[in-house]
């Protein structure tokens, strides 16, 4: 019997003529999710049609409503597909249930157990055998956990036709497509201007533009938009399913580039290029550089909880690991994806970006600032029924006030780490906590350790004795120095494991805590 595997599907040309002709059924722009969803209600029905018409050839699964005679050979999917004939057939008794028969069958293996038969009320007399999860047959479930997957292989497939167009997450056929006057785009970029970076529907600028629109406005909407596309002044932003217009010159700073905190010096890489470290278990430590986070999970996640490290406490972002994806809405075309965030306590919103080829989320400053998150913070992002829109939940603290390490810079640009009592306003990891006080000396004080001529050991080493004052043993867990040396420069988890192996000043102690041996000691 077919199966129904939504996690390993493979788009097929039975399946592109379906898509094509959706789209010239319809004559209005789709997005892939929208045409999977088309895909999956298709397969659902086709499967079931197919599995009805081939049990019902076969007859030999096991049906307790059936009625079985001596001789009938009959099969048990739940039973390891096991085989067995009909041996004896016997009246059962049992008030309960009412008038139902028992038979015995004798397996292969000399075995014999006993089945209920005519038995009309019964789980297994409708049970798909091939798929008992009967969610997998239920179209608003699979698009729910396999639509984000499954629309990326769809645009995948459709980005190698050239019959067909993408606006966005929009796609259509090109031949049907009207033209547009290039007077018209000039004063797009006006409209544009007035707006001074804020993000336009499409349908907002063509009011504004009084555009003459025919009888279908959506594929008059859709062909402005290819326009659009077509001319370098201008920018969509819009997540999947929806279409934002700016000026790439009026997009935010940490939109255009990346932020100086979040910049990685490639060079570092170097040291640890001949070591092979072996795995090891990074419980909280989120960081967009290590690939394998990068992967995103074939079932979707509705929350999940950050903890902040500093570079990206500083510049105001997020790290987009795998998990996140499913939550921040995507495109697949631009790079930027503009949405708003909502404060779950405040209700208030405001705007961020996905940049998705650096893999970080940007907006977040003010919104890090006003509620008083630090360093090592942890903080919930949660899914919402809009796709333009990420929820941000604050996690109640222990108490209001904790001690936590502390850092400071002096005049000279020297840092140290104390351990003071500061408020707390959402849980954070006692490991990667970090509470400092933003200010320009900051840049600078960056900028200084990632000169060319900075010295990375060196780095770590004055980390390790400056986290290490108040432990009379001088051990040290790796997130702790992960967290400190992520004060001075970026570097990711896995880099800086083999740096701490590699050097001889450094004793790894067990897997996950080290210890930095000065030149005195033996």
């Amino acid at each position: 019997m077919n199966t129904l595997n939504w996690s390993e599907i493979i788009i097929d040309d039975n399946d592109l003529d379906l898509i094509y002709n959706r789209l010239l059924e319809k004559e209005t722009p789709m997005t892939p999710l929208q045409l999977a969803e088309a895909l999956i209600e298709s397969r659902i029905k086709a499967y079931k049609k197919s599995n009805k018409a081939e049990e019902k050839k076969n007859d030999q699964y096991y049906r307790p409503a059936k009625k079985y005679a001596e001789g009938d050979e009959i099969e048990f999917p739940l039973l390891e597909n096991a085989k067995g004939i009909v041996e004896s057939v016997r009246e059962g008794i049992n008030p309960s249930i009412g008038k139902f028969s028992v038979i015995t069958v004798v397996f292969k293996d000399g075995s014999k157990k006993e089945f209920a038969s005519e038995l009309e009320t019964h789980k297994l007399n409708k049970y798909d055998y091939e798929n008992p999860d009967e969610n997998m047959q239920d179209p608003r479930y699979v698009i729910r956990k396999f639509g984000r997957p499954i629309s990326k292989k769809i645009a995948a497939v459709l980005s190698n036709n050239e019959d067909l167009v993408r606006i966005g997450s929009f796609w259509f056929p090109q031949a049907l497509l009207t033209e547009v006057n290039p007077g018209y785009l000039n004063l797009a970029e006006a409209v544009l201007e007035m707006e001074e970076g804020r993000p336009l529907h499409t349908e907002e600028i063509l009011e504004q533009l009084e555009y003459p629109m025919d009888s279908n406005p959506e594929l008059t909407v859709f062909s402005f938009n290819y326009a659009m596309q077509n001319d370098p002044r201008f920018g969509e932003v819009g997540p999947v399913n929806v279409v934002l217009w700016t000026l790439k010159e009026m997009q935010p700073e940490d939109v255009r580039k990346t932020p100086m905190t979040l910049k990685f010096n490639e060079n570092l890489k170097e040291y640890g290029e001949d070591e092979n470290s072996s795995e090891f278990s990074i419980d909280i430590i989120q960081d967009e550089l290590e690939e394998n986070q990068l992967i995103e999970p074939v079932e979707s996640v509705d929350s999940f909880r950050v903890c902040l490290s500093y570079p990206h406490w500083k510049a105001g972002t997020l790290p987009l690991v795998g998990a996140l994806q499913s939550i921040f809405p995507t495109a697949n075309e631009t790079d930027s994806v503009v949405f708003n965030f909502r404060d779950k306590k405040t209700g208030e919103t405001f705007i961020g970006w996905v940049i998705l080829s650096k893999n970080y989320v940007c907006g977040l400053k003010p919104w890090y600032r006003e509620n008083g998150i630090i360093p090592g913070s942890m903080f919930k992002v949660n899914r919402t029924d809009d796709t333009g829109l990420v929820e941000l939940e604050l996690i109640p603290p222990r108490s209001s006030k904790d001690w936590i390490r502390t850092f400071n810079l002096d005049d000279k640009n020297h840092f140290s780490f104390v351990t003071n009592q500061h408020k707390v306003t959402t849980d954070f990891d006692e490991r990667m906590a970090i509470y400092v006080e933003n200010s320009p000396q900051l840049d600078t004080f960056w900028e200084s350790n990632n000169r060319k001529e900075a010295n990375i050991i060196r780095q770590i080493e004055l980390v390790f004795r400056e986290l290490a004052k108040d432990n009379p043993q001088g051990i040290l867990h790796f997130n702790e120095i992960y967290a400190g040396i992520n004060m001075l420069r970026r570097i990711p988890p896995h880099l800086l494991y083999k740096i701490l192996l590699r050097e001889e000043t450094i004793v790894q102690i067990d897997q996950m805590y080290f210890k930095l041996i000065e030149k005195d000691e033996d």
